[in-house]
């Protein structure tokens, strides 16, 4: 994935993961913390953060070039 695609990508699942917290807010407040609407809608945010730490840990773990052309593998802290 190029550097304009993967950041594309972590905007869309920022994005994403926002628009579902919205969701899930509104749910719990609107029809109760326990309902299982709210309960839907606070497991599609948690898929949604999975997805995103994945894909981050991913990208992560791609093999990265350093300027003098050796190749090393990078992973996050």
């Amino acid at each position: 994935m190029s550097h304009d695609e993967h950041a594309a990508m972590a905007r869309y699942l920022s994005g994403i993961k926002k628009q579902l917290q919205d969701v899930s807010d509104l749910f719990k407040s609107r029809y109760g913390k326990g309902s299982d609407i709210a309960e839907v809608a606070n497991r599609t945010l948690a898929s949604a953060a999975l997805l995103e730490e994945g894909f981050l840990r991913i990208q992560g773990l791609e093999t990265n070039v350093l300027p003098s052309g050796r190749e090393f593998s990078s992973r996050p802290n």
